[in-house]
């Protein structure tokens, strides 16, 4: 029986006055320009980040651009044991155990090598000794790339019809992937969600505020997963705005409840064993959608660990597939099992940037993207709105439309889901599946039909 929603007014657009700022780009983001506030403007805060004494604004303040792990720390998985023994067992090898990943029972967690080059790997071979030791790496960066400035698209207002959201008329993808058609068919259930694994999200968003379960700070360990970086609170505006509204833009799912996670930190640098367990997190708090719009070209075990236990639980990954332009694997978009998304522009032509393969399932807008930014003071500078180019941007509008599929028909599975959009997908590029497009680009209203 279908469940109760919100209906959505379609109206003439409000006029409201546009200025080109500065902008901002994040991995599998590449270009950026922002905009002010809307006609309802939005008050800026101080900022909660900085107000929260125990916030972790990063693990990593001073890394090369060259490094790809942090010296003296490894991951590793223990068999099932007793915690608190094998800890003992692992500081008599000279080992400090820092932060678990996920449960306990999981057995993995990341650790300190003693200093000296000697006495670390003395440790380290004692330790591969070990009987009740799975595997053990060294912990890999994880980064969210520089941010470089661009211009948004514009759409004719005189042709359209839209929501009451003030920005509306900015957001082309919405047209091409037929959003306003989907909505008439189905808007969502707000007892389900999209987690969002990212730089965490500004809280207090007026496009978002409403739409938040409680999340999870990785670095923190806590439930305040301030957004220091913008990323994080871009990608979930794309994903679930506020729609409707009369204020700013219009998300992918409207109805869809959103959980932040934040596993970056506020210089967009964080690290495997923080990614993954975010992810774990998030299953184990019931998600059933994930949108990951980060990865790199490493797929180190605790990462892999944490998909297929994601996997495992029928839970889908929506993950970006990167921004070099080239065909090269990026992680965890690369991993069998999860959706990969590529980036196409408002001609419906596949973004240069966006890297392609046959891993590929679909693609989506992903040039000139306009979502929501921190209204609080962050490296970025503007607030409120901007526009972004990337997968980064593209993931989060396919997440956003597995999460209404999965609210739709919640019987479904994650292989059900992940093929029905690709079924409803607007064929582009050769014909049939292609490696620049995957089965083509986004469509809402033909996915949820």
């Amino acid at each position: 029986m279908p469940r109760p929603q919100r209906k959505i007014t379609i109206t003439k657009p409000t006029p409201f006055a546009l200025f080109c700022l500065m902008g901002m780009t994040l991995q599998a983001c590449s270009l950026a320009q922002f905009l002010p506030q809307p006609q309802n403007p939005v008050n800026t805060l101080r900022s909660s980040v900085q107000q929260n004494r125990n916030h972790v604004s990063t693990r990593y303040p001073e890394v090369s651009p060259e490094q790809q792990t942090v010296p003296g720390e490894w991951v590793l998985r223990l068999k099932p044991g007793l915690r608190s023994q094998q800890n003992a067992a692992l500081n008599q090898l000279g080992l400090q155990s820092l932060r678990s990943i996920g449960p306990e029972s999981l057995g993995m967690q990341v650790v300190r090598t003693p200093f000296g080059s000697a006495a670390a790997e003395s440790a380290l071979q004692r330790l591969k000794a070990r009987p009740d030791l799975l595997w053990v790496e060294p912990l890999t960066l994880e980064r969210l790339a520089p941010l470089q400035i661009e211009k948004p698209s514009t759409l004719n207002p005189s042709r359209q019809i839209y929501p009451s959201d003030p920005l509306f008329a900015q957001q082309y993808g919405h047209v091409l992937t037929q959003s306003q058609a989907g909505w008439q068919i189905y808007q969502g259930h707000p007892q389900h969600f999209l987690a969002v694994i990212d730089s965490g999200l500004d809280l207090k968003h007026p496009d978002l505020a409403e739409k938040l379960l409680p999340g999870y700070d990785v670095l923190d360990q806590d439930d305040q997963p301030w957004d220091g970086y913008g990323h994080g609170t871009h990608c979930a505006g794309i994903a679930a705005a506020l729609t409707d509204n009369g204020v700013g833009i219009a998300g992918y799912a409207p109805g869809i409840k959103i959980m932040p996670i934040r596993v970056i930190g506020d210089n967009g640098i964080g690290d495997s064993a923080d990614v993954a367990a975010g992810i774990i997190w998030a299953v184990d708090h019931g998600a059933k959608v994930i949108s990951m719009s980060l990865g790199g070209l490493m797929n180190p075990l605790v990462k892999r660990e944490a998909v297929q236990y994601a996997l495992d639980r029928d839970v889908l990954i929506v993950a970006a597939m990167g921004n070099n332009g080239k065909e090269m694997k990026a992680y965890p978009a690369a991993t069998p099992g999860v959706l990969a998304v590529g980036a196409s522009d408002a001609q419906d032509q596949r973004a240069a940037f966006s890297q392609f393969g046959d891993w590929m399932s679909l693609s989506a807008p992903g040039v000139k993207i306009l979502s929501a930014l921190p209204t609080y003071p962050h490296p970025h500078k503007e607030l409120n709105y901007g526009v972004v180019s990337g997968t980064s941007m593209a993931t989060p509008a396919v997440a956003g439309a597995a999460a209404l599929l999965r609210s739709r028909w919640p019987e479904l599975t994650r292989e059900q889901v992940k093929a029905k959009l690709e079924a409803g997908a607007d064929d582009r590029g050769e014909p049939g599946f292609d490696t620049f497009f995957g089965h083509g680009r986004l469509n809402l209203a033909k996915a949820l039909r």
